[in-house]
């Protein structure tokens, strides 16, 4: 389905120099990808209007807890975890055929209140999910060395979440 110049963008090596480092939960350096730049890369790999990311599911995984002072955080927050799942859909050139990819993401977010904690953590999880999917179509949106999700392991899919609030938007 992909052009030879496709194959050619998704086989190719990442620019090191758009990968950005963070500390990770465990306290150790974490390789990733900034939204925008995957987006960008998507948009010139399979051009702007040629692919679709659409998020199928959002579930918030506890309700906020309060959070009380620490060093890191004097003034406490709240914290809350929300989980997405994104399709994103590439089509071929001439619109005749499509590539359709799922992956879930997740994010746990942290803020002063319910309402920023909860747009946060929304956010990231749906912006976790696009990036995770993207990523699977080459080498070319790879940051770092990825580890095989539970369910390339061979393990069983989660069940569907019971609450779903869809969200669609186009590639920009």
């Amino acid at each position: 389905m992909f052009t030879p110049d496709q194959r050619a963008l998704l086989e190719g090596k990442l620019d090191k120099a758009n990968v950005k480092s963070r500390r990770g939960a465990n306290g150790k350096a974490v390789a990733y990808l900034e939204a925008w730049h995957v987006i960008d890369m998507a948009n010139e790999v399979f051009g702007f209007g040629n692919w679709d990311a659409e998020t199928v599911e959002m579930k918030r995984e506890h309700e906020p807890v309060q959070i009380p002072p620490t060093e890191e955080h004097p003034k406490g927050g709240i914290v809350v975890t929300y989980s997405a799942r994104v399709r994103v859909t590439v089509y071929s050139e001439d619109g005749s055929r499509k590539v359709v990819r799922e992956r879930s993401g997740g994010h746990r977010g942290f803020g002063p209140t319910v309402g920023q904690a909860v747009e946060d953590c929304i956010k990231a999880a749906e912006t976790d999910a696009t990036k995770s999917r993207v990523r699977d179509f080459r080498q070319h949106f790879r940051a770092g060395p990825l580890r095989p999700r539970a369910t390339e392991r061979g393990s069983a899919r989660a069940p569907p979440s019971r609450c779903a609030i869809p969200v669609r938007y186009r590639a920009y």
